[in-house]
């Protein structure tokens, strides 16, 4: 059952758009396609029960799904662009939702396997590039969505594994979509901090930086 979320800055936030250039939310753009059990599904026609594909936990059944518009120009990864079918057709994502790039190259730079790259560090590579085509609700306005499980996971987007997390002190500025019965009961637990992979980097911007030299000379 949706339930609208009552927070005053979530209804500002809709109706005026905000910038969430600095505010570390890794987010997908209205009209993204969510891996489920029973195939894609656009990212805002997703409901409670739900079961999702993640990574690490195969499938797993969505808690909350949140919404809120932004006048902050979502990133385009052009489809093919880190692979074969990766992503299978251009997605849009917020700047700072961070992607899932695993490669043996990476071991000696970083230390690990496995990394989540920031996107909005990767403008400028294999045709990844700020979207100016216009918000998709009119004028400058975009709507993003935020897909919340029990634990913080990373999903498949468009072909694209991209790190859905919990995102503290920033859940007011969504308005509930979906919420499932523990999400609605207390609320508090959206707010829970993200737990780290620690075999998993989450690179920061000089990092992300060095994964365009490194692939290119892999």
């Amino acid at each position: 059952m949706a339930q609208a979320y009552s927070a005053q800055t979530a209804a500002e936030a809709t109706s005026q758009g905000i910038d969430i250039t600095e505010t570390g939310l890794s987010l997908v753009r209205r009209g993204a396609k969510i891996a489920t059990r029973h195939g894609e599904k656009a990212v805002e026609t997703l409901q409670i029960g739900d079961d999702l594909v993640s990574r690490d936990k195969g499938l797993i059944p969505l808690r909350w799904l949140g919404r809120l518009r932004a006048d902050t120009p979502s990133v385009m990864v052009p489809a093919g662009a880190l692979g074969r079918n990766v992503p299978v057709r251009n997605c849009y994502v917020s700047p700072e939702a961070r992607i899932w790039m695993r490669g043996a190259e990476f071991d000696a730079v970083f230390g690990a396997h496995e990394v989540l790259v920031p996107v909005r560090d990767l403008v400028g590579w294999r045709g990844i590039t700020e979207d100016q085509t216009g918000g998709d609700l009119g004028g400058d306005l975009h709507e993003y969505y935020l897909v919340l499980c029990d634990t913080p996971q990373i999903l498949t987007v468009d072909g694209l594994q991209v790190d859905m997390r919990h995102v503290q002190d920033s859940i007011h500025l969504f308005e509930t979509v979906q919420a499932d019965d523990m999400a609605r009961l207390f609320p508090e637990l959206l707010a829970l901090e993200a737990r780290s992979d620690k075999w998993r980097r989450r690179l920061d911007r000089q990092e992300a930086a060095r994964v365009v030299a490194v692939r290119n000379r892999a």
